[in-house]
């Protein structure tokens, strides 16, 4: 019983002030990635990939990048034509000379601070929509505000968290649009979203996939064929809005899917490679994590790093933290070293790294006792398909295959199923559940003190 009464003391309190926590959530957020711009040490941002080039090809030349033109030209081509206004306006207002280009990229990098703040809003919007309210929408907008592998990717030039932003939105659309009657412009919503999604990133695919799955499952639970239809209008309109470089690609290479280099494999249907042997899927090396991040002396880029093959560890370290990969000058693999050492306390990020464990574990139960839950099935559906898709691809791949990034979208998925998690401790096991939720203030607390550690070091 006391257990529960300063449980309810607590909910009471988060509930009556859970305006002024969002507000001051906010106001971190806004000044965080203030710093995170203002004291990166490349005008390009925190990158893995050179999607720049891209952008720079199309501003030299007038024309979209082909392939051949950069290493990371064949990818779709959003990032490229919204880069390239973004880009031209830099070097306008930043008067930069002839054949310097540091102001551009800065704004370029920009994007992606923006892309957060959308993927932030589309969380929020989705924890509104399961009647997350006080104290669970605190901890929840908490969690979206400040997860490590979204802020670092808050102020980079690349594509993925530009993915982000269009796959929060159709997450939030189509989870919410699942509940309503047939809607024209809901329909015609979502095909343009997944659309935009797939002429960001191949992976953006996974939004028609998810769509013709969650409509498809409707068709069946109504046995009407208005879902049919609705799913049919939607791989139509995405067609529409964002099958021009699939199409183009039948015609210059005969597939539907082209990369450069050993991504092409990963989307080979035949004779794909498989190294599957080389990763470990049941292991979890927290005492070699524990052991990376105060490491002094260790070199060498992080795939070739014994604990890089570890997929849950990687996934984990990537998503609350850097992994050491922007904070040791040589795990980028770039012989420039473009990211000089960053001094963060081991201390701090090891403390962030292991706290980071209670959101995982809050959302595994959220997702178990949510699963049969008919609102919850495109959450469910939209998380199967793309950690599917994902293995499929990455289990092809030689290296650098393991990003956190390349799931990044799902992390308003993952703040609902962690509040609800947590919420559901709080009501079944008031003890247990006040533990958690120290510990999730407590890594609240420890990841502000981070990332402005990350910032301006």
């Amino acid at each position: 019983m006391h257990a529960q009464g300063s449980a309810g003391a607590i909910a009471g309190w988060l509930a009556r002030n859970a305006r002024p926590i969002l507000l001051l959530l906010l106001i971190n957020a806004i000044v965080l990635r203030a710093l995170l711009i203002a004291f990166s040490p490349t005008p390009f941002g925190y990158v893995w990939d050179f999607y720049d080039e891209g952008v720079r090809q199309l501003a030299r030349t007038g024309r979209l990048p082909v392939a051949a033109d950069c290493w990371q030209c064949y990818h779709p081509p959003v990032f490229y034509l919204l880069g390239l206004p973004a880009y031209a306006f830099g070097r306008w207002i930043g008067s930069d000379p002839p054949g310097a280009d540091v102001n551009g990229l800065r704004w370029v990098a920009g994007l992606a601070t923006m892309a957060s703040f959308v993927t932030m809003y589309y969380g929020y919007r989705l924890l509104r929509l399961f009647r997350c309210q006080g104290a669970a929408l605190a901890a929840g907008c908490a969690l979206l505000a400040t997860f490590p592998c979204l802020f670092i990717s808050s102020y980079g030039a690349e594509a993925d968290i530009v993915l982000c932003a269009v796959l929060s939105a159709f997450i939030y659309y189509l989870t919410r649009d699942f509940r309503m009657p047939y809607s024209a412009v809901s329909t015609f919503r979502l095909g343009a979203l997944a659309g935009l999604a797939a002429a960001t990133k191949y992976s953006g695919l996974v939004a028609v996939a998810a769509a013709c799955m969650v409509f498809g499952a409707r068709a069946v639970d109504r046995r009407s064929w208005g879902a049919i239809r609705q799913a049919a209008l939607i791989v139509v309109i995405c067609a529409v809005v964002g099958g021009w470089k699939y199409v183009d690609n039948c015609r210059r290479y005969g597939t539907a899917l082209y990369a450069n280099g050993s991504a092409m494999q990963g989307f080979a249907i035949a004779e794909r490679p498989d190294y599957r042997m080389q990763y470990e899927f049941t292991t979890f090396r927290i005492v070699e994590l524990m052991q990376l991040a105060g490491a002094r002396t260790l070199r060498g880029p992080l795939t070739d790093l014994p604990i890089y093959r570890s997929v849950p560890t990687t996934l984990h370290a990537l998503a609350w933290s850097d992994m050491t990969f922007f904070s040791e000058p040589t795990r980028h693999g770039d012989p420039s070293h473009p990211y000089p050492r960053k001094r963060i306390p081991a201390a701090l990020t090891r403390s962030v790294l292991l706290l980071g464990l209670g959101p995982e574990m809050l959302a595994i139960v959220g997702f178990l006792v949510t699963v049969r839950r008919r609102a919850f099935l495109p959450l469910v559906v939209v998380c199967a398909v793309s950690v599917g898709a994902y293995a499929w691809w990455f289990t092809s791949q030689s290296q650098w295959a393991l990003k956190t990034k390349y799931l990044l979208f799902l992390l308003p998925a993952f703040a609902v199923y962690a509040t609800v998690g947590l919420a559901w401790l709080w009501r079944r096991v008031p003890r247990v559940g006040i533990v958690a939720a120290a510990l999730f203030a407590l890594l609240i607390v420890l990841t502000h003190v981070y990332l402005f550690a990350f910032a301006v070091e």
